[in-house]
């Protein structure tokens, strides 16, 4: 264990020495493509896969589309978001904390929603990044309930 903990340290400092800072990582007119897995708050869910695409349009403001699926059964897509993403990178860290909302339709229980979240990314380079935040989504004919995502992103 103790081996494990001092790789993981090592590994970690070498990242962020050699990273740059988020002045240099966080930019405009950027796409990216995002994977992810996470758990939603519902009855027959367990684990949630998705993949998602943003464009920020300036280092701040960013736009993007997601999908994950809450179960195996029923329709290929269980869901489909437009979110919107205002985020705050560090200018001493490859970190950049952000807020987000977005406008959905679940496939599945046939209603839409609205959700409000909030997590941060990591980059390690300028094409690669791994992210995590936590939601809460607002269920027009079902019960509300939170998500949790954890990610890797691929910047273009």
């Amino acid at each position: 264990m103790k081996t494990t903990v001092a790789i993981l340290i090592t590994g970690l400092s070498l990242t962020v020495a050699q990273a740059a800072d988020g002045e240099e990582l966080f930019n405009g007119r950027e796409w990216s493509l995002s994977f992810f897995g996470g758990w939603v708050d519902k009855d027959d869910s367990t684990f949630a896969p998705g993949a998602g695409v943003s464009y920020f349009l300036t280092r701040h403001l960013g736009v993007g589309a997601t999908t994950h699926w809450d179960n195996f059964e029923g329709t290929f897509f269980d869901n489909i978001s437009g979110e919107g993403y205002f985020r705050w990178p560090l200018s001493r860290l490859p970190l950049a904390p952000y807020g987000v909302a977005a406008i959905g339709y679940s496939f599945e229980t046939e209603e839409s929603f609205e959700m409000l979240g909030a997590g941060a990314e990591w980059r390690f380079n300028e094409k690669w990044g791994a992210f995590s935040d936590v939601r809460w989504q607002f269920n027009n004919d079902t019960d509300d309930g939170v998500a949790f995502r954890v990610g890797m992103r691929l910047v273009f």
